[in-house]
């Protein structure tokens, strides 16, 4: 088996085991069973469990993080670029459960390697740090007086906080509110509205 292939199998059964276990508890033994790879192998790719988690990661979110920057730095008019972020935060938590769960566990654990990850791919290009990406789209639309730490802080916790609490919520819904579209679809249009009209309605920001 080719080298990619191999690293792809064991990320996938490492993403799984992590996944179930959580950091702590996932053994590189059960890893290699689920990759059906003998443990010598596994560690001749990864060298430790460590090292396998934070590729994991890597391999969750680099190309999600990667794509979110294109986002932002995407030119088009507000309220399209608004409708987009917020589509593409929500959805994508929602349909990968296993996003807020990664997250959850470097919270829990003060972990760094995902703040790793985002700086790395920040790295790749000239466009200055996030917050000033945010704050140059939020001066292009003339909202130069909206603070891009609280743009930033409004839209993750408004995007992301359903994915994370997503068995509690259908517990309390009573249904799986996250595969209907007509649900997805009213909430995104309940986030436009609240981040839309907060920033109008602020001093200084009627347009």
């Amino acid at each position: 088996m080719a080298i990619r292939n191999m690293r792809n199998l064991i990320l996938s059964a490492a993403g799984k085991e992590f996944l179930a276990q959580g950091y702590s508890g996932a053994r590189m033994q059960a890893i290699a069973d689920k990759a059906g790879i003998n443990k010598a192998l596994l560690h001749y790719h990864f060298s430790s469990k460590e090292k396998l988690y934070h590729a994991v990661l890597r391999d969750q979110f680099a190309s999600f993080i990667e794509s979110l920057i294109e986002l932002f730095l995407r030119e088009e008019d507000f309220e399209p670029w608004l409708r987009r972020l917020i589509a593409r935060l929500l959805r994508e938590f929602s349909a990968r459960p296993q996003f807020s769960r990664f997250i959850i566990w470097e919270l829990n654990s003060q972990g760094k390697e995902l703040p790793r990850i985002f700086a790395e791919v920040l790295a790749q290009s000239e466009e200055g740090t996030f917050l000033q990406r945010i704050d140059s789209r939020l001066r292009q639309y003339g909202l130069q007086s909206y603070p891009p730490q609280q743009f930033l802080m409004n839209i993750l916790s408004l995007c992301i906080y359903p994915g994370m609490a997503r068995p509690l919520l259908e517990q309390v819904m009573g249904k799986e509110v996250f595969s209907d579209p007509n649900f997805v679809g009213q909430r995104e249009e309940e986030i436009f509205r609240l981040i839309k009209y907060g920033i109008f309605l602020r001093p200084g920001g009627e347009k």
